[in-house]
């Protein structure tokens, strides 16, 4: 097809569109949650070693960034190049499938107008300087 080509190296299951990126959507088969607890986009990600079993490209991408180091949510994003709800889906299947654990924040303590008032006490310091 015209405008769809694949790289050489690309992954043959992947779907291709004109933006050489594949839609959202198809990343999560169509979910916007995962089955767990939401994850706040500032919770730290770790990976437990390489898993053993075959992940898609989206996933392994997550456990190659976080392998050795902490990341975000919100940084994995960034280095993605996909939602922040994207990619929080599949940190929550990565966790699930027992391959990522979530630091810093208990998702069922996260309240976001707790954080809310954490980032507003933040610019307050920032602009005092």
């Amino acid at each position: 097809m015209p405008g769809r080509e694949r790289a050489p190296d690309a992954d043959p299951g992947a779907v291709v569109y004109e933006s050489g990126s594949i839609r959202p959507y198809a990343v999560t088969g169509g979910r916007t949650r995962s089955k767990g607890e939401l994850i706040p986009i500032e919770a730290l990600v770790s990976v437990i070693g390489m898993p053993a079993v075959q992940l898609s490209t989206e996933k392994s991408r997550i456990v190659e960034l976080a392998l050795t180091q902490y990341l975000s949510i919100a940084e994995l994003s960034a280095h993605m190049h996909l939602p922040v709800g994207v990619v929080r889906v599949l940190v929550g299947d990565l966790v699930e499938e027992g391959h990522a654990r979530v630091h810093g924040v208990v998702a069922s303590q996260y309240n976001p107008a707790a954080t809310l008032s954490v980032l507003e006490s933040v610019l307050d310091g920032i602009s005092a300087l």
